[in-house]
């Protein structure tokens, strides 16, 4: 039986947990050409906008020429970046090279596992909630079994107010 892929996360105890922007700030440093070409393209699109609503159509064309130019350029620094980091951590010993099929065998065994958890922690819940099931059982049979006592007891009670009354 396989678990819904909503499932398939990264492991919380492989990066420390960290705010949003402390997220975005360690991105920047390390790739410091990213932010610098986002703000490049949000500069040139508001110019090219401006110009656009003043009425200079050939100028806005250029700018807009402009933002493809730094998009593409945002694009290669995202690229490069994400490269020189896998390198430079190839470098210090600290990742080795791993092809495609074993990434992915190493990502099937992770699923696997995570899957694996799931289904004993599903176990596990079903497990106690026999339990506390079976508990309130008992305890019904029991308030079943005082109630049937004192049941007889008035039964018997009955019975002598009856005799009573008879004679």
């Amino acid at each position: 039986m396989s678990m819904p892929s909503s499932y398939d996360h990264l492991d919380p105890n492989e990066k420390r947990r960290l705010k949003y922007t402390e997220q975005v700030a360690q991105k920047c440093r390390e790739n410091p050409f990213v932010p610098i070409g986002i703000l490049t393209t949000i500069c040139t699109v508001t110019i090219a906008i401006f110009k656009m609503k003043s009425g200079n159509k050939a100028t806005a064309n250029k700018w807009f020429t402009a933002r493809v130019v730094s998009q593409g350029a945002t694009l290669l620094a995202v690229i490069l970046g994400g490269s020189y980091e896998g390198r430079k951590a190839y470098l210090q010993g600290k990742e080795e090279p791993k092809s495609i099929t074993e990434i992915q065998q190493e990502k099937l065994q992770q699923k696997a596992q995570e899957r694996q958890n799931l289904w004993i922690e599903e176990l596990e819940r079903r497990d106690e909630n026999i339990k506390k099931r079976k508990q309130f059982a008992e305890l019904k049979k029991k308030e079943m079994e005082r109630m049937k006592e004192e049941s007889e007891k008035l039964e018997e009670e009955l019975k002598e107010l009856e005799k009573k009354s008879k004679c």
